[in-house]
């Protein structure tokens, strides 16, 4: 199997990401907007510094599968406040949905909601084992 160029695989996507607009989620009773903000989450880490190759690879192989994870997803896995205190109406929800007949895959995708109400593509991961070990999270307030 011969892999993709990055740059040719960027841009596929880009077009794909273009094309969507906006996703109806019947978890979250809503519209998920897909605005520049989370394509370029797909390349860059929230500090705006590049992803690696195979970072950006990951991401942009998992991408595909954000619009049926949103449209079936059947669980709310958490949400959680911004860490920055400045954005204290950002939320983050992380949706879940096993994706694909054939090879199933257990996708979690990740939307931000805004001060303004709306929900926005954020990222996308595989969802892995709960019982892995995490780094604790500072807690709000």
């Amino acid at each position: 199997m011969v892999q993709k160029n990055l740059k040719d695989l960027i841009a596929e996507n880009r077009t794909h990401y273009d094309s969507i607009g906006r996703v109806w989620c019947k978890m979250l009773n809503s519209y998920v907007n897909f605005t520049s903000e989370g394509r370029l989450h797909l390349i860059y880490k929230g500090n705006r510094k590049k992803r690696n190759e195979a970072e950006q690879r990951y991401k942009l192989r998992l991408f595909p599968l954000v619009v049926p994870a949103l449209r079936h997803s059947t669980e709310l896995e958490n949400w959680r406040f911004a860490d920055i205190e400045a954005d204290e109406d950002i939320q983050f929800y992380a949706l879940t949905c096993v994706v694909s007949k054939k090879n199933p895959i257990n996708v979690r995708v990740i939307v931000k909601r805004t001060g303004d109400g709306q929900f926005n593509f954020h990222s996308v991961m595989e969802h892995k084992n709960k019982n892995s070990t995490k780094k604790p999270r500072k807690k709000r307030g």
